[in-house]
């Protein structure tokens, strides 16, 4: 018979070597592995756009052992949501698409994950300098929130004027340099029988964006700051109302393409591409959306909303928004795994994946620089490069979307006629005085 002190050993023993075969002890933090990755576990991913799986081959590449199969999905919400609720989502989640998912809800109830790990862990490409060190720092605020880095907005989206550069060079015509340029090139268009001027009627937002664009360039980044900040007598800014009165010259001289009011995106893109608008205000997704629809001698090509005069404060001003947020949820199985997905997404080769493939400009510094491009992609990426310090950043719209829908409604309908500049001035600055005594709404601020 074993002696009672034997069997406690054995005992204790055999606890710990059956411990140690069922948990794995963890593997060291490294900078290879800052994040302790199991090479061995899972990772759960769910995307909304193909491109959103890219990193999947790096992840594999380096961790053969773990399963690594983005599933895309349009109905990120309808599936998502019940997995929040029941505390089993995704380890990875992009949300892009017509049912992407509400973040200030996910927020509110502290689904999200703090992402400043991630920002300040070794990059993925040279450990000697973090993730941040390679990306573009203002793009960075739009996965913010109240100072927290919920999200990272992985797409740069580059807004400006689109115009077909074959047909420019046929006509003799030349990118204008000011808003008075812009009107005098209207004039040359209207004459050649060429509607001049087109925009999605349906969705005002991308006059709002021209408005706004325009005030900043104007008189500076404070402008569109204080309208953020919901500061009182934002939206009466002197810059504003020398913006607001400046597009309503397009209506007001007769330079607006036929039928503009009644367009959806689509069918204001497929104007200009059939050229019978000459230019065209939206973000460089154009491109990607009518891809297959391009005229091969069309030259698709961007130029920077010009400024209102000679004296601009931001000369080379264009306005930049991040969108297609990825998130860690705070309850993933495997946040480790999360989170080094992300790190791979943000190495520059998978960048350079995502903008030849998609032909959309991420927020990797330079993983766009030496790819053979479009002329719309490189001219887009071009006037990113040239704005340096000047980019054009406001974030209201993804924080109040309600009263950004309201406000973008509110300027279509200024442009249709039936507003004057300064009702659409007291309608707008009103619902933004509103929405600030709003105690139900949360409220955001950036310095």
């Amino acid at each position: 018979m074993l002696k009672r002190r034997t069997l406690l050993q054995a005992a204790v023993a055999g606890a710990v070597l059956s411990g140690c075969s069922e948990t794995p002890a963890a593997p060291p933090v490294s900078k290879d592995n800052p994040f302790t990755v199991d090479s061995a576990a899972p990772v759960d991913v769910v995307i909304g756009a193909e491109y959103g799986g890219f990193a999947a081959a790096a992840y594999r590449k380096k961790y053969p052992g773990a399963a690594v199969r983005p599933q895309l999905t349009p109905q990120l919400s309808e599936q998502l949501l019940p997995r929040f609720a029941a505390g089993n989502p995704p380890d990875v989640v992009h949300s892009v698409g017509d049912d992407k998912l509400q973040l200030g809800r996910l927020i509110k109830e502290n689904q999200l994950s703090d992402l400043q790990q991630l920002l300040d862990a070794p990059s993925w490409d040279n450990p000697e300098l973090t993730v941040k060190d390679h990306l573009l720092p203002e793009l960075l605020e739009f996965g913010r929130y109240d100072g927290t880095q919920r999200s990272i907005n992985y797409i740069a989206s580059v807004y400006g004027i689109w115009y077909s550069a074959s047909l420019f060079q046929r006509n003799g015509w030349e990118v204008p340099r000011t808003w008075p340029d812009l009107l005098t090139l209207g004039a040359d268009m209207k004459a050649a029988k060429l509607g001049p001027f087109v925009y999605a009627g349906t969705h005002p937002y991308y006059l709002l964006e021209l408005v706004l664009t325009l005030a900043a360039k104007t008189g500076g980044p404070d402008v569109v700051k204080r309208i953020d900040n919901l500061e009182d007598g934002a939206w009466q800014d002197e810059s504003v109302t020398r913006a607001i009165t400046a597009v309503g010259e397009l209506a007001k001289r007769g330079l607006l393409a036929p039928g503009t009011a009644t367009y959806d995106h689509i069918g204001s893109q497929k104007r200009l591409l059939a050229s019978k608008a000459g230019m065209l205000p939206c973000g460089n997704w154009l491109e990607n959306e009518m891809k297959g629809l391009v005229p091969a001698d069309f030259a698709l090509t961007m130029f920077a909303v010009p400024a209102l005069d000679s004296s601009p404060a931001l000369p080379s001003g264009v306005h930049v928004g991040a969108t297609a947020p990825f998130l860690v949820p705070e309850k993933a199985r495997n946040k480790a795994g999360g989170l080094e997905y992300l790190r791979a997404l943000l190495s520059a080769d998978v960048a350079a994946q995502v903008t030849s493939e998609s032909s959309q400009l991420t927020i990797v510094r330079g993983a766009a620089d030496g790819l053979e491009t479009s002329t719309a992609l490189r001219s887009a990426r071009d006037l990113l490069t040239a704005a340096g310090d000047q980019l054009i950043i406001w974030y209201f719209d993804d924080w109040y979307p309600e009263f950004a829908d309201a406000a973008a409604t509110t300027t279509g309908q200024f442009m249709a006629g039936g507003l004057s500049q300064s009702e659409w001035t007291a309608r707008i600055q009103g619902a933004a005085d509103q929405l600030k005594q709003d105690s139900g709404v949360t409220k955001y601020h950036r310095d």
